[in-house]
C-alpha cells in the first residue's frame, strides 16, 4: 500500500468545548463533528503549555516544554531543535508544506519544511521584526485592496469583537482555504505523498467573524460564561479596563459579544474546512481516492470570560484542555471515543507510526496509533502541564484529578473533573488524602528542576476561595 498523507489542522486558541461535538449546545461545527465521530476523538487531550510558541515547538519536536526550553512565552527566541517533525518526514521522502501560523523565530526559517505560507495573525505588523513578514497581507495588495487587516482597530488579545467589515473572500480564514486548495490540487508533487499542516490564526483574537457568522450567534440568549463558587463575588463590572485586560469584572454584554465573536469564527473555519475537503476530494479527480489520515488540534484553548478571565496560560480547562482527533479518508479505522490522556507531544510519534518513520530518542510523546488501531486504550497515567511568567502554575492530571499550584503564592485548588467538568468547586481544603497524593506526584515531576521550589510546608489550599495569584492584581489596580 502507498504511503498516506498526511493533514494536521491546527487553530489557535480553541477551547475543548469549540467543537459541538464535545458538549456545546450552541455553536455550529458539523463537519469537523463528522470527521471526529468517524474517526477517535480524545476528550482528554490538552497542551503542556498553554500559550503560543512553546505549543507550537512541541507540535515541531514532541517534547514538553521543559525539553524543548520555552516554558512560558517569549517573542524573539531563536530555537535550533536537533530535529523537526516535517524534517524527519521530508527525509522520508515526503512533500512537507505549511500554510498559515508558524510563530518560529526568525520568520521564514522553514525547520523542515520544503515551503511556507506564512501568515502570523491577521494583526498585522509589517515593522516588527517578530511578525513582519505576512504573505496574506501581501496577497491582499496584490488582489488590489489597501487596508490594514488590522484596520478594525482590534489588538491580537483583545476581548472586543465585531463583525468583520469586509467581503468575507477576503477574510484570513477563507484566505488559508484557498492557498491549501491551490497546493493540494495545483501545487503537489504527484510522485510522493504529503504532508500539510494547515494552521489556522482564528478563533484567536481580533474576534472578526465574517457578517454571516457574526449574525448566526450574536442574539443567542444562551451566551454566558461559568462562573466558579470559588471566582470573585464582584458587585460590579468594572468600567475602564483595558481591551486585553486578563482579568475582570467584564460587563455581561461585553462578554456575550465576545462568546458570539468567537464562535463565529470557528463556524467560519468549519466552513471552510468543509470545502478544503469538497475539492481535495473532487468526484472524478485522480486523488479522489488518495489515503489520508487527519490530525486536528490547538495549541491551547481561550478563558472566554469564564471565572472572570479571558486568554490562556491558566492551568484552567478552557485554558488548557483542547479539542484532537485522529480521522481518515479512504482509510478503514473503527470510530471510537477515547478517554485516554493525550498532547501535543504525542503528535511527531503519531505521525511517525503513520507514515513508517522511525522516532528518534529525545521525544517525549507517544504514538496514539496503538489506541487507534484497537491494540491499547492509553499511553500514559498522567499528565503534567505549566506555563511560566506572572501567572507562573502548574497542573497535574491523575485519574478524575487536576491538581493546580500557582508558584509565585504557592496556593493550590483541586477539582473533580468527572463530576465538575468545569471546575467550579475548589476541593483543595476537603479531599486531603487525594491533595497528598497530588502534591506527591507533582513533587515527583518537579524533582531535578532549579526553576522552581515546590516545598510542601509551604503550600496553602485555597479551599475554594479566589487565587490571589490572579485576583489580588485588581485590588492593585492592574488591568492587564
Amino acid at each position: 500500500m502507498a504511503r498516506p498523507n498526511i493533514l494536521l489542522i491546527t487553530t489557535d486558541q480553541q477551547r475543548f468545548d469549540g467543537l459541538a461535538l464535545n458538549g456545546n449546545a450552541i455553536l455550529r461545527t458539523p463537519n469537523l463533528d463528522h470527521l471526529a465521530a468517524r474517526g477517535v476523538n480524545f476528550s482528554r487531550a490538552y497542551t503542556t503549555c498553554p500559550s503560543c510558541i512553546a505549543a507550537r515547538r512541541t507540535i515541531l519536536t514532541g517534547q514538553l516544554p521543559a525539553t524543548h526550553g520555552m516554558v512560558g512565552y517569549e517573542d524573539g527566541v531563536e530555537f535550533n531543535p536537533p530535529f523537526t517533525l516535517p524534517g524527519l518526514l521530508g527525509r522520508a521522502g515526503y512533500q512537507t508544506q505549511l500554510i498559515g501560523k508558524f510563530h518560529m523565530y526568525p520568520q521564514r526559517k522553514r525547520f523542515g519544511f520544503d515551503n511556507l505560507v506564512l501568515s502570523e495573525q491577521l494583526e498585522y505588523r509589517p515593522d516588527s521584526r517578530f511578525f513582519g513578514q505576512n504573505d496574506y497581507a501581501d496577497w491582499l495588495r496584490r488582489q488590489g485592496h489597501s487596508f490594514n487587516p488590522q484596520s478594525t482597530g482590534l489588538g491580537a488579545n483583545s476581548w472586543i469583537a465585531r463583525p468583520w467589515p469586509h467581503d468575507e473572500e477576503l477574510h484570513h480564514t477563507s484566505w488559508m482555504a484557498e492557498e491549501a486548495i491551490d497546493f493540494l490540487t495545483r501545487r503537489r508533487d504527484p510522485s510522493c505523498p504529503f504532508f500539510l499542516h494547515l494552521s489556522f490564526w482564528a478563533p484567536h483574537p481580533p474576534l472578526v467573524p465574517p457578517q454571516a457568522y457574526w449574525n448566526r450567534y450574536v442574539n443567542h440568549p444562551g451566551l454566558a460564561p461559568r462562573i466558579a463558587e470559588w471566582a470573585p463575588k464582584y458587585e460590579s463590572d468594572c468600567p475602564g479596563l483595558a481591551p486585553d485586560s486578563f482579568v475582570g469584572p467584564f460587563r455581561a454584554a461585553d462578554i456575550r459579544d465576545t462568546i458570539a465573536g468567537y464562535y463565529g469564527m470557528i463556524n467560519h473555519i468549519d466552513d471552510r474546512i468543509a470545502y478544503v475537503f469538497s475539492r481535495l476530494f473532487e468526484k472524478g479527480a485522480a486523488r479522489e481516492r488518495d489515503p489520508l489520515w487527519i490530525i486536528f488540534t490547538s495549541d491551547h484553548g481561550e478563558m472566554l470570560g469564564d471565572h472572570h478571565l479571558y486568554r490562556k496560560a491558566l492551568p484552567y480547562e478552557a485554558s488548557a484542555h483542547v479539542p484532537f482527533f485522529i480521522a481518515a479518508k479512504n482509510i478503514d479505522i473503527a470510530p471510537q471515543p477515547s478517554d485516554a490522556f493525550a498532547s501535543l507531544e504525542d503528535i511527531l510519534p503519531t505521525v511517525c507510526d503513520i507514515a513508517g518513520v522511525d522516532t528518534p530518542a529525545g521525544v517525549d510523546g507517544r504514538s496514539l496509533m496503538p489506541i487507534v488501531r484497537g491494540e491499547a486504550s492509553a499511553v500514559r497515567e498522567q499528565l503534567h502541564g505549566e506555563h511560566s511568567g506572572g501567572y507562573a502554575n502548574h497542573f497535574l492530571l491523575a485519574g478524575r484529578h487536576k491538581y493546580c499550584w500557582f508558584a509565585g503564592s504557592n496556593e493550590e485548588q483541586l477539582f473533580d473533573l468527572r463530576s465538575d467538568p468545569w471546575e467550579l468547586t475548589d476541593l483543595s481544603g476537603r479531599s486531603t488524602d487525594v491533595l497528598a497524593d497530588m502534591r506527591r506526584r507533582l513533587a515527583e515531576r518537579l524533582r531535578g528542576r532549579t526553576d522552581y521550589r515546590y516545598d510542601i510546608a509551604e503550600l496553602r489550599p485555597l479551599n475554594n476561595q479566589p487565587p490571589a495569584a490572579l485576583f489580588d492584581r485588581k485590588a492593585k489596580g492592574y488591568a492587564g
